[in-house]
């Protein structure tokens, strides 16, 4: 009796997988016969800059003013985003020159007053991103970045005098928002200068970092 008691459960059993089965019916396989993976895509905090748009640069640094040495510098610089590649920027910066090593080791009278050693000079550059990149925070967040190169001309008020002026150089961007970027540029600037009763070009370097206002 036992024994039939089992097989009696047993059919039941398979019946109702049966019932469950033909309810559900089978599971259809995509066309192809493949099944595809469902993959969430992950969203990233990323920040951009679109084209069309003006930075306000705050910028602050050093220069080596040719004779006159390592000296700081502050200023402000006005972009404009032609496209994601090309910009033009206005910049104006100034610095004062130090004493001269002739100066200091002679000990004689200045060679320029305290006016003429001001350094003023204004600039319109014509730039472009040879390398737009990104930088990553986190998994979650990245940053646009580029490195870029620039050139223009402008005028440098040194020495009691106005002097034309060609620039050029190398920075590095990084967006840190949509409203606001970092930067770091590394340029040359050269003037001719007489200071010495001889003419001669002088090349005056410049590193400086800045932190901008994008609208």
């Amino acid at each position: 009796m036992e024994t039939g008691l089992r097989r009696f459960l047993l059919i039941l059993l398979i019946c109702g997988q049966g019932t469950v089965w033909a309810q559900q019916g089978p599971v259809a396989a995509p066309e192809g016969g493949l099944v595809e993976p469902v993959v969430e895509r992950s969203e990233f905090d990323e920040s951009l800059i679109d084209s069309d748009d003006f930075e306000l640069i705050a910028v602050f640094g050093y220069i080596s003013i040719e004779d006159f040495g390592v000296n700081s510098l502050t200023g402000l610089s006005l972009a404009y985003h032609v496209n994601p590649h090309v910009f033009v920027r206005a910049t104006g910066l100034r610095s004062e020159g130090d004493r001269t090593s002739f100066e200091t080791l002679t000990g004689g009278a200045p060679l320029l007053t305290a006016q003429e050693r001001e350094f003023e000079y204004y600039r319109l550059d014509l730039g472009y991103n040879l390398l737009p990149g990104e930088a990553f925070l986190d998994a979650a967040t990245t940053f646009n970045t580029a490195l870029y190169v620039s050139a223009g001309m402008g005028t440098t008020s040194f020495a009691g005098d106005d002097r034309s002026t060609i620039s050029y150089g190398i920075g590095y961007r990084l967006i840190l928002w949509e409203y606001s970027a970092l930067y770091s540029e590394f340029r040359n600037n050269v003037f001719d200068m007489d200071v010495f009763g001889e003419n001669k070009s002088t090349s005056n370097l410049e590193f400086t970092l800045g932190i901008s206002l994008i609208f």
